[in-house]
Protein backbone atom coordinates (compact mmCIF):
# COMPACT_ATOMS: atom_id res chain seq x y z
CA UNK A 1 0.00 0.00 0.00
CA UNK A 2 2.71 2.33 0.67
CA UNK A 3 4.72 1.72 -2.17
CA UNK A 4 1.33 1.98 -4.49
CA UNK A 5 0.91 5.79 -2.02
CA UNK A 6 4.38 6.36 -3.90
CA UNK A 7 3.18 5.82 -7.41
CA UNK A 8 0.56 7.78 -7.34
CA UNK A 9 2.22 10.96 -6.61
CA UNK A 10 3.59 11.47 -9.83
CA UNK A 11 0.41 11.61 -12.00
CA UNK A 12 -1.14 13.95 -9.15
CA UNK A 13 2.44 16.00 -8.96
CA UNK A 14 2.34 16.50 -13.04
CA UNK A 15 -1.33 16.86 -12.93
CA UNK A 16 -1.32 19.74 -10.88
CA UNK A 17 2.30 21.81 -12.37
CA UNK A 18 0.12 21.49 -15.76
CA UNK A 19 -2.65 23.13 -13.72
CA UNK A 20 -0.38 26.11 -13.38
CA UNK A 21 1.33 26.53 -15.62
CA UNK A 22 -2.15 26.59 -17.54
CA UNK A 23 -3.68 29.08 -15.29
CA UNK A 24 -0.58 31.75 -15.61
CA UNK A 25 -0.31 30.79 -19.18
CA UNK A 26 -4.18 31.38 -20.65
CA UNK A 27 -5.51 34.47 -21.70
CA UNK A 28 -7.52 34.94 -19.40
CA UNK A 29 -5.84 33.44 -16.50
CA UNK A 30 -2.26 35.36 -17.10
CA UNK A 31 -0.89 36.79 -14.12
CA UNK A 32 2.25 38.43 -12.62
CA UNK A 33 4.48 36.46 -10.37
CA UNK A 34 5.66 38.18 -7.60
CA UNK A 35 7.22 42.33 -7.93
CA UNK A 36 10.22 40.69 -8.11
CA UNK A 37 9.38 39.15 -11.00
CA UNK A 38 7.10 41.64 -12.46
CA UNK A 39 7.89 41.17 -16.32
CA UNK A 40 5.62 39.14 -18.80
CA UNK A 41 8.45 37.07 -20.15
CA UNK A 42 9.00 35.83 -16.76
CA UNK A 43 5.51 34.77 -16.10
CA UNK A 44 5.70 32.71 -19.51
CA UNK A 45 9.05 30.94 -19.17
CA UNK A 46 7.87 29.48 -16.14
CA UNK A 47 4.91 28.51 -17.25
CA UNK A 48 6.88 26.77 -19.90
CA UNK A 49 8.83 25.22 -17.58
CA UNK A 50 5.83 24.08 -15.17
CA UNK A 51 4.63 22.58 -18.21
CA UNK A 52 7.81 20.67 -19.48
CA UNK A 53 8.39 19.39 -16.26
CA UNK A 54 4.78 17.84 -15.79
CA UNK A 55 5.28 16.32 -19.26
CA UNK A 56 8.33 14.60 -18.10
CA UNK A 57 6.90 13.30 -15.16
CA UNK A 58 4.20 11.71 -17.18
CA UNK A 59 6.82 10.04 -19.95
CA UNK A 60 10.19 9.30 -18.30
CA UNK A 61 11.49 7.75 -14.86
CA UNK A 62 14.48 9.38 -14.96
CA UNK A 63 16.13 10.59 -11.61
CA UNK A 64 17.38 13.93 -12.82
CA UNK A 65 13.65 14.32 -13.39
CA UNK A 66 12.37 13.69 -9.97
CA UNK A 67 15.26 15.42 -8.46
CA UNK A 68 14.22 18.61 -10.61
CA UNK A 69 10.67 18.25 -9.18
CA UNK A 70 11.43 18.66 -5.34
CA UNK A 71 13.95 21.18 -6.07
CA UNK A 72 10.78 23.32 -7.58
CA UNK A 73 8.41 22.58 -5.34
CA UNK A 74 11.07 23.29 -2.10
CA UNK A 75 11.76 26.78 -4.04
CA UNK A 76 7.75 27.56 -4.27
CA UNK A 77 7.31 26.94 -0.70
CA UNK A 78 10.30 29.22 0.06
CA UNK A 79 8.76 32.25 -1.98
CA UNK A 80 5.42 31.76 -0.49
CA UNK A 81 6.74 31.05 3.11
CA UNK A 82 8.97 34.29 2.48
CA UNK A 83 5.73 36.52 0.91
CA UNK A 84 3.97 35.11 4.05
CA UNK A 85 6.58 36.65 6.55
CA UNK A 86 6.86 40.07 5.04
CA UNK A 87 3.36 40.71 5.11
CA UNK A 88 3.32 42.26 1.71
CA UNK A 89 -0.08 41.33 0.58
CA UNK A 90 1.45 40.40 -2.83
CA UNK A 91 0.02 37.23 -4.18
CA UNK A 92 2.07 34.15 -4.84
CA UNK A 93 0.40 33.78 -8.54
CA UNK A 94 1.12 30.13 -8.59
CA UNK A 95 -2.39 29.60 -10.44
CA UNK A 96 -2.35 32.67 -12.49
CA UNK A 97 -5.33 34.92 -12.04
CA UNK A 98 -6.47 32.54 -9.82
CA UNK A 99 -4.11 33.08 -7.61
CA UNK A 100 -4.65 36.95 -7.16
CA UNK A 101 -5.25 37.02 -3.41
CA UNK A 102 -2.36 38.12 -0.88
CA UNK A 103 -0.35 34.98 0.15
CA UNK A 104 -1.66 33.19 3.31
CA UNK A 105 -0.21 30.25 5.34
CA UNK A 106 -2.60 28.07 4.07
CA UNK A 107 -0.37 28.63 1.02
CA UNK A 108 2.59 27.48 2.57
CA UNK A 109 1.22 24.01 3.72
CA UNK A 110 0.09 23.64 0.50
CA UNK A 111 3.85 24.07 -0.96
CA UNK A 112 4.90 22.44 1.75
CA UNK A 113 3.06 19.08 1.11
CA UNK A 114 3.98 18.93 -2.50
CA UNK A 115 7.29 19.24 -2.11
CA UNK A 116 6.47 16.13 0.31
CA UNK A 117 5.26 14.56 -2.18
CA UNK A 118 8.09 14.78 -4.62
CA UNK A 119 9.99 13.16 -2.33
CA UNK A 120 7.98 10.27 -1.66
CA UNK A 121 8.08 9.70 -5.55
CA UNK A 122 11.42 10.60 -6.22
CA UNK A 123 12.43 6.61 -6.15
CA UNK A 124 9.28 5.11 -8.23
CA UNK A 125 10.43 3.60 -11.27
CA UNK A 126 7.49 3.88 -13.62
CA UNK A 127 6.79 6.71 -15.15
CA UNK A 128 3.52 8.81 -14.74
CA UNK A 129 1.47 7.50 -18.19
CA UNK A 130 2.39 3.94 -17.21
CA UNK A 131 1.16 4.14 -13.44
CA UNK A 132 -2.19 5.60 -15.06
CA UNK A 133 -2.72 2.89 -17.58
CA UNK A 134 -2.59 0.01 -15.03
CA UNK A 135 -4.15 2.23 -12.10
CA UNK A 136 -6.94 0.00 -10.49
CA UNK A 137 -9.39 0.95 -7.86
CA UNK A 138 -7.14 1.22 -4.56
CA UNK A 139 -4.60 3.97 -6.90
CA UNK A 140 -7.86 5.67 -8.17
CA UNK A 141 -9.24 6.07 -4.52
CA UNK A 142 -5.99 7.19 -3.69
CA UNK A 143 -5.26 9.56 -6.63
CA UNK A 144 -9.39 11.33 -5.44
CA UNK A 145 -7.84 11.54 -1.98
CA UNK A 146 -5.11 13.48 -3.31
CA UNK A 147 -6.65 16.02 -4.98
CA UNK A 148 -9.61 16.38 -2.62
CA UNK A 149 -6.45 17.40 0.25
CA UNK A 150 -4.83 19.66 -2.35
CA UNK A 151 -8.09 20.97 -3.02
CA UNK A 152 -8.63 21.47 0.88
CA UNK A 153 -5.30 23.39 1.11
CA UNK A 154 -5.53 25.85 -1.79
CA UNK A 155 -6.24 28.75 -0.63
CA UNK A 156 -8.00 29.72 -3.95
CA UNK A 157 -10.89 27.68 -3.23
CA UNK A 158 -11.30 28.83 0.34
CA UNK A 159 -11.41 32.87 -1.32
CA UNK A 160 -13.99 31.68 -3.75
CA UNK A 161 -16.19 30.08 -1.80
CA UNK A 162 -16.11 33.01 0.49
CA UNK A 163 -16.87 35.40 -2.02
CA UNK A 164 -20.03 33.01 -3.62
CA UNK A 165 -21.39 32.98 0.11
CA UNK A 166 -20.23 36.71 1.00
CA UNK A 167 -20.57 38.70 -2.48
CA UNK A 168 -18.28 42.17 -2.10
CA UNK A 169 -19.80 45.16 -4.76
CA UNK A 170 -16.59 45.52 -6.62
CA UNK A 171 -16.29 49.07 -5.74
CA UNK A 172 -15.91 47.85 -1.84
CA UNK A 173 -13.74 45.04 -3.13
CA UNK A 174 -10.18 44.92 -1.61
CA UNK A 175 -7.91 44.16 -4.66
CA UNK A 176 -4.28 43.81 -4.43
CA UNK A 177 -1.99 46.25 -7.27
CA UNK A 178 -0.46 42.95 -8.31
CA UNK A 179 -3.58 41.54 -9.28
CA UNK A 180 -4.33 45.22 -11.61
CA UNK A 181 -0.75 44.86 -13.24
CA UNK A 182 -1.96 40.76 -14.00
CA UNK A 183 -4.63 42.47 -16.23
CA UNK A 184 -3.42 44.93 -17.18
CA UNK A 185 0.36 43.48 -18.98
CA UNK A 186 -1.80 40.60 -21.30
CA UNK A 187 -4.27 43.37 -21.80
CA UNK A 188 -4.64 44.07 -26.31
CA UNK A 189 -4.60 48.16 -24.76
CA UNK A 190 -1.37 47.53 -23.43
CA UNK A 191 0.06 45.68 -26.26
CA UNK A 192 -0.79 48.79 -28.32
CA UNK A 193 0.64 51.46 -26.37
CA UNK A 194 3.71 49.39 -25.18
CA UNK A 195 6.35 50.79 -27.55
CA UNK A 196 5.27 54.18 -26.72
CA UNK A 197 6.29 53.74 -23.44
CA UNK A 198 9.45 55.54 -21.77
CA UNK A 199 9.18 53.76 -18.24
CA UNK A 200 7.74 50.34 -17.27
CA UNK A 201 7.07 51.60 -13.87
CA UNK A 202 3.41 53.83 -13.72
CA UNK A 203 4.12 57.56 -12.28
CA UNK A 204 0.70 57.76 -11.20
CA UNK A 205 -1.79 55.19 -9.63
CA UNK A 206 -5.27 55.97 -8.12
CA UNK A 207 -8.66 53.95 -7.30
CA UNK A 208 -11.88 55.22 -8.53
CA UNK A 209 -14.81 52.71 -7.43
CA UNK A 210 -14.73 49.94 -9.47
CA UNK A 211 -11.93 50.95 -11.76
CA UNK A 212 -8.04 51.36 -10.95
CA UNK A 213 -5.73 54.08 -12.78
CA UNK A 214 -2.33 53.82 -13.97
CA UNK A 215 -0.29 56.34 -15.90
CA UNK A 216 2.80 56.25 -17.71
CA UNK A 217 5.17 58.39 -19.38
CA UNK A 218 5.56 58.02 -23.32
CA UNK A 219 6.71 59.48 -26.68
CA UNK A 220 4.77 59.83 -29.74
CA UNK A 221 6.19 62.06 -32.84
CA UNK A 222 9.21 63.10 -30.49
CA UNK A 223 6.22 64.74 -28.18
CA UNK A 224 6.21 63.35 -24.18
CA UNK A 225 2.99 62.05 -23.54
CA UNK A 226 0.93 60.41 -20.46
CA UNK A 227 -0.82 57.20 -21.49
CA UNK A 228 -3.64 56.18 -18.85
CA UNK A 229 -4.74 53.14 -18.11
CA UNK A 230 -7.95 52.34 -17.06
CA UNK A 231 -8.04 48.60 -15.21
CA UNK A 232 -11.54 47.08 -14.10
CA UNK A 233 -10.93 45.61 -10.68
CA UNK A 234 -12.86 42.29 -11.00
CA UNK A 235 -12.27 42.28 -14.74
CA UNK A 236 -9.84 40.33 -17.28
CA UNK A 237 -7.73 41.78 -19.31
CA UNK A 238 -9.97 42.33 -22.49
CA UNK A 239 -12.02 44.80 -20.29
CA UNK A 240 -8.82 47.57 -19.94
CA UNK A 241 -8.72 50.57 -21.92
CA UNK A 242 -6.23 53.37 -22.49
CA UNK A 243 -6.25 56.79 -23.23
CA UNK A 244 -2.91 58.97 -24.63
CA UNK A 245 -2.47 62.83 -23.46
CA UNK A 246 -0.08 65.46 -23.96
CA UNK A 247 2.24 65.93 -20.98
CA UNK A 248 1.75 68.89 -18.95
CA UNK A 249 5.22 69.79 -18.92
CA UNK A 250 5.35 70.28 -22.75
CA UNK A 251 6.19 73.86 -23.40
CA UNK A 252 6.38 74.01 -27.48
CA UNK A 253 2.94 72.81 -27.88
CA UNK A 254 1.54 76.18 -29.14
CA UNK A 255 -1.63 75.00 -30.29
CA UNK A 256 -4.90 72.93 -29.14
CA UNK A 257 -4.51 69.84 -31.50
CA UNK A 258 -3.38 66.43 -30.21
CA UNK A 259 -5.01 64.73 -26.88
CA UNK A 260 -5.78 66.50 -23.99
CA UNK A 261 -6.37 65.14 -19.92
CA UNK A 262 -9.27 65.95 -19.48
CA UNK A 263 -9.73 63.96 -15.96
CA UNK A 264 -6.88 63.85 -12.77
CA UNK A 265 -7.73 63.22 -9.41
CA UNK A 266 -4.83 64.77 -8.35
CA UNK A 267 -5.37 67.96 -6.40
CA UNK A 268 -3.60 70.94 -7.30
CA UNK A 269 -3.21 69.89 -11.00
CA UNK A 270 -4.78 71.89 -13.14
CA UNK A 271 -7.51 70.31 -15.54
CA UNK A 272 -7.43 70.82 -18.80
CA UNK A 273 -10.32 71.09 -20.88
CA UNK A 274 -10.87 68.36 -23.53
CA UNK A 275 -12.58 68.92 -27.33
CA UNK A 276 -16.16 68.22 -25.75
CA UNK A 277 -15.74 71.23 -23.20
CA UNK A 278 -16.51 74.89 -23.70
CA UNK A 279 -16.47 78.05 -22.11
CA UNK A 280 -20.04 79.07 -20.29
CA UNK A 281 -21.79 81.63 -23.17
CA UNK A 282 -21.31 85.30 -22.60
CA UNK A 283 -23.84 87.39 -21.60
CA UNK A 284 -25.10 89.23 -24.81
CA UNK A 285 -24.23 93.26 -24.61
CA UNK A 286 -26.92 95.87 -24.32
CA UNK A 287 -28.00 97.45 -27.20
CA UNK A 288 -27.81 101.80 -26.10
CA UNK A 289 -29.09 102.50 -29.59
CA UNK A 290 -32.75 103.14 -28.02
CA UNK A 291 -31.56 104.63 -25.26
CA UNK A 292 -32.33 108.49 -25.30
CA UNK A 293 -30.72 111.28 -23.36
CA UNK A 294 -32.02 112.67 -20.06
CA UNK A 295 -32.12 116.06 -18.65
CA UNK A 296 -28.68 116.77 -17.02
CA UNK A 297 -26.47 114.81 -19.77
CA UNK A 298 -27.38 111.02 -18.13
CA UNK A 299 -28.46 108.19 -20.13
CA UNK A 300 -31.53 105.57 -19.82
CA UNK A 301 -33.66 103.96 -21.41
CA UNK A 302 -36.91 106.13 -22.85
CA UNK A 303 -40.11 105.68 -20.67
CA UNK A 304 -42.61 105.17 -24.03
CA UNK A 305 -40.00 102.41 -24.94
CA UNK A 306 -39.71 100.87 -21.76
CA UNK A 307 -43.51 100.74 -21.11
CA UNK A 308 -44.00 99.58 -24.89
CA UNK A 309 -41.37 96.65 -23.96
CA UNK A 310 -43.98 95.70 -21.38
CA UNK A 311 -46.43 94.86 -23.26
Amino acid sequence: MTELFREVQIPFLAAVLLAAAAGKALPRGRAQVPARYRDGAVTLALAAGEALLGVLLLTTSMFAVRLASVVFFATATSVVADLVHSGSGQACGCFGRFSAGPARRLGVVRAGVLTGAAILAAGVHETGAQILASADGRSAALLAADCLAFLALSPEVAAAVERRLHPVPCELRDVPLDATYAALRPSAAWREHAASLTSAEPTDVWRELCHRYLVYPGEVDGRPVEVVFAVPVDGGPAAVRAGVAWSSGWEHQDDDSGPQRVHSPVCGRRRTRGPAETSPPRRPRRDRSAETPHPGGATGTSRVGGLAGRR
